[in-house]
């Protein structure tokens, strides 16, 4: 049994389809409850949740590996840390987080800070682990596409700065490596992309897969903010993004790919181009 208990983005979507065609039964445990209805169509068995100890017990019923993938909601990481905390117990046999470059319970970013937690807690745990720590996902990209009556564009605080974007789905490929051929020793590597992309370039890529022009436009902080707001995010959630990003642009957090990650990967990651057109398949007017 594995047990995958994440959110309900882009993220997390792909880590499910990386995992879903490994061997025997899967389940998954949505940190958020009502979410998750993706994984269903995948195949995996559906949870209540893992907001109380019940819960968690259900969830944690019969597991070998469990995978967790954090949020940027303090309530679901604060689940995710409590479920670690009771992995061992529950007869899990090894835990793996997909975490972020520079996650730390020091951070003074917020999001990282929290996944820090959510690491410490599986280390904790005192059986198996793998952490990857990885850099900026694609996946978060569309979060910031907008449309308007002139067209669309990304819309964002990120200035002329280049990311070395990582597909989760590569992620979840390693994932996927290491529980088939069940990996006893523990794992920790740093996971991105090949090459640094700044916005513009992002914007012309999306934009040709989409097939219509899709331009960049650089706002600052406080403007994101009330765009992230008008989407629905909660305040918390608002400043955990944001505040990534800003230490991003800034510099301070910086994500590599070490050469374990890279053996582990054992192949080219995959390019914007590839998930772009992924994306736009996936958008009713492309399908």
């Amino acid at each position: 049994m594995l047990v995958l208990a994440a959110g309900h983005g882009g993220v997390a979507r792909a880590i499910a389809e990386a995992l879903a065609p490994l061997p025997g039964r899967k389940r998954f445990a949505p940190a958020r409850a009502g979410t998750g209805a993706f994984a269903n169509e995948l195949g995996y068995e559906a949870s209540l949740g893992i907001a109380t100890p019940a819960d968690r017990a259900d969830a944690l019923a019969d597991a070998r590996d469990l995978v967790l993938v954090p949020s940027f909601d303090p309530r679901a990481v604060e689940h995710l840390m409590a479920l670690a905390h009771a992995a061992r117990d529950a007869g899990v046999q090894r835990i793996h987080v997909l975490s972020l470059a520079g996650a730390d319970v020091r951070s003074p970013v917020t999001l990282l800070r929290w996944i820090g937690l959510v690491e410490r807690e599986a280390i904790a745990a005192g059986i198996p682990r793998t952490i990857l720590r990885c850099g900026p996902f694609m996946q978060a990209i569309p979060m910031f596409l907008r449309r308007d009556a002139r067209g669309a564009s990304l819309v964002g605080p990120f200035r002329d700065t280049a990311f070395p974007w990582i597909d989760a789905k590569d992620a979840g490929d390693i994932l996927a490596r290491l529980i088939g051929r069940g990996q006893a020793e523990d794992v920790g590597c740093q996971l991105c992309g090949a090459e640094e992309t700044n916005f513009d370039t992002v914007a012309r890529l999306l934009g040709q897969a989409l097939g219509e022009p899709v331009g960049y436009v650089d706002v600052c902080l406080p403007e994101a903010k009330g765009l992230l707001e008008k989407s629905g995010f909660t305040p918390q959630r608002v400043r955990a993004v944001t505040e990534y990003w800003d230490y991003l642009v800034s510099g301070v957090v910086r994500a590599s790919c070490c050469e374990v990650g890279k053996q582990l990967l054992g192949r080219a990651p995959h390019t914007l181009q590839e998930y772009f057109a992924r994306y736009a398949a996936e958008q009713p007017q492309h399908a």
